[in-house]
């Protein structure tokens, strides 16, 4: 373990290398993303993200049955929101109006530095908000989710299917390595339905465009020195008050620690 964890870190503190790499370690994704030919297709790519930790669309893991503490049970939940909670989304107080410009512009920023001009990058965030915001309408806010008992609803997963028959739920669970399960806890079913309707009012094209920023933020720390920066600029300055990026040092070992 310790050899792989001096290998981790060596290869994370070659910065020369990570400079000169630029956005290629994304392409395979961005090629997957791209070939996609219909909306059915999507499980396949979103198995393959949540498998490398992008929070795409939803989220599924596995937690203690509220009701039964001796068990340990699937359990689906809110996600794909790159704003911290829903309220972001929605609130019209000034600052919240400004946040949500900021995180757009910054969200456009990033695809310019994928290599898209202004106008491309400018309509591709908007289309992220969009979609994001269409997701929102069916989350929990914080408030809500501290009381177990609206956080927690035990269904078949017949009935989850009923909730949205758009997404092929099998192949999901399949696909990401879960044991056989005929139950599981779904956090908030009203996001699930609210999943359905986003998933039908948007395009394949658009859908393309959500993944590939959903790629490019998740792995925005590990990228050059210009993504880390944007990233570290909204994410941490912006909303948290950060001033300042961590030596690239202590970011290697935080990385190393918790992968």
């Amino acid at each position: 373990r310790r050899v792989l964890f001096r290998s981790y870190y060596a290869s994370c503190m070659d910065e020369s290398a990570v400079e000169k790499a630029g956005t290629k370690p994304l392409d395979a994704d961005f090629q997957r993303i791209a070939n996609l030919r219909s909306k059915q297709d999507l499980p396949k790519q979103i198995i393959r993200l949540h498998r490398e930790g992008a929070d795409v669309l939803f989220g599924f893991g596995a937690n203690s049955d509220f009701k039964n503490a001796s068990q340990i049970i699937a359990e689906l939940d809110q996600g794909g929101l790159g704003l911290p909670d829903r309220d972001y989304y929605f609130k019209d107080d000034a600052k919240s109006v400004e946040l949500r410009e900021k995180y757009v512009a910054h969200v456009q920023k990033m695809f310019q530095l994928l290599g898209d001009n202004a106008t491309k990058a400018a309509a591709e965030a908007k289309v992220v908000m969009d979609i994001e915001t269409g997701l929102a309408k069916g989350a929990f806010d914080q408030t809500t989710r501290r009381d177990p008992q609206k956080i927690y609803h035990k269904l078949t997963n017949q009935e989850l299917a009923t909730l949205n028959s758009t997404f092929d739920w099998n192949s999901y669970f399949t696909g990401v390595g879960a044991p056989k399960f005929d139950s599981l806890n779904v956090v908030e079913p009203e996001f699930v339905k609210q999943m359905q309707t986003v998933l039908n009012a948007h395009s394949l094209d658009d859908w393309k465009i959500y993944l590939r920023w959903h790629v490019v933020t998740a792995g925005a720390p590990m990228l050059p020195s210009a993504f880390v920066n944007e990233n570290f600029d909204f994410f941490n300055k912006t909303l948290q008050g950060t001033k300042e990026l961590l030596p690239r040092w202590k970011r290697c070992v935080g990385f190393a620690d918790d992968d």
